[in-house]
């Protein structure tokens, strides 16, 4: 009974699977329109040589294909599995130090899947200037970003080796006089990391000169790292304080009357700047003792100064004029007799 219902109708259901198969053939194997897609060209020149310059870095293409390909071909490029790629052949002329050369672009430059079709390339040439390579020792020049934390600075810097061998174009070269580090960031550094090891940094993997009043950038090569000893010092500075006040220091039984001509004084002082900037004209005691000092007066006395540790005074101590007089005893008793 089963042999027989599927064996009934073989020629009709046949025809039904063939059409079936060519109705997906059709839905899975029909063409879009063209689609345009950048992509980022890799240029690879010849052992010896080096590129200095391209007529363009990014090339367009046009595409058509499959749908189910062409809708994930954007996702492919975006995961680097579809590429561009030129690989400049071996030249064995170059005579001069700029080699010009125009190198057309074709579907091999490309690893597109084979059901998809390149229809265009734009620009479908790509013109080339080539330098041929050679080596030469070239000065170091330390790259710095950011500034110590307040009050610090960077007082000397060391580093080794000076000079280093690159290895870039000839015409280039010729005309280096320094190349670069990587940028150090020393950013609210303090004398806390002064340190006996180094910072170790790499060498740019460019040179810039100037050409026609322009500056350009080159590729270059160097494998050596440098050694970078930095030396941190608090900043140091001066600043005035007005309207010191000066104190008298004297035994509490002490029978005579003092009086200052400079009650107030202005005083210069040197030191780390941080601690300059903080420090409150109020916490800075001045005085005169004048506890040997007896009528009758005026003497010239040096006033007494106690600064925050760290600070010193700049330029000569300060003095003040003093005049001492005996009090006059009874002088309450005459008020007294006055009153009465």
């Amino acid at each position: 009974m089963i042999k027989r219902f599927f064996s009934r109708n073989l020629r009709a259901k046949a025809m039904a699977l063939v059409m079936a198969m060519a109705l997906w053939f059709y839905a899975t194997s029909r063409h879009t329109g063209d689609i345009n897609e950048d992509l980022q060209l890799v240029i690879n020149a010849p052992p010896g040589l080096t590129i200095l310059d391209t007529s363009t870095d990014v090339v367009t293409v046009s595409l058509s294909g499959p749908l189910n390909i062409i809708d994930n071909i954007t996702d492919m490029i975006k995961d680097n599995e579809i590429k561009a790629r030129l690989d400049i052949p071996e030249i064995s002329n170059v005579v001069d130090d700029n080699y010009k050369r125009t190198i057309r672009l074709t579907r091999r430059n490309f690893n597109f899947p084979k059901e998809i079709r390149l229809t265009s390339i734009v620009p479908h040439e790509v013109e080339l200037t080539l330098g041929r390579l050679e080596k030469k020792y070239i000065k170091v020049q330390i790259q710095k970003q950011g500034t110590p934390a307040l009050g610090y600075e960077i007082n000397s810097e060391f580093f080794f080796p000076r000079e280093v061998l690159v290895t870039g174009p000839v015409n280039i070269l010729k005309e280096a006089d320094i190349i670069n580090t990587s940028v150090i960031n020393v950013g609210a550094i303090t004398s806390e990391q002064n340190r006996t090891f180094p910072w170790v940094v790499d060498i740019e993997n460019t040179i810039s000169i100037k050409k026609n009043d322009k500056y350009i950038s080159v590729p270059v090569k160097c494998d050596e790292k440098i050694n970078v000893w930095f030396h941190v010092n608090e900043q140091m500075g001066t600043k005035v304080f007005d309207n010191i006040k000066v104190n008298i220091f004297h035994p509490v039984n002490y029978d005579y009357k003092v009086t200052l001509k400079e009650e107030f004084i202005s005083l210069s002082l040197k030191g780390s700047k941080l601690a300059l900037d903080m420090l409150d004209s109020k916490k800075i005691m001045a005085y005169i003792d004048v506890s040997s000092l007896s009528p009758p007066g005026p003497y010239n006395q040096p006033v007494i100064l106690n600064i925050p540790e760290g600070l010193e005074l700049e330029g000569k101590p300060p003095e003040s004029h003093v005049d001492i007089v005996e009090k006059i005893k009874g002088k309450k008793k005459f008020f007294k007799i006055l009153k009465k």
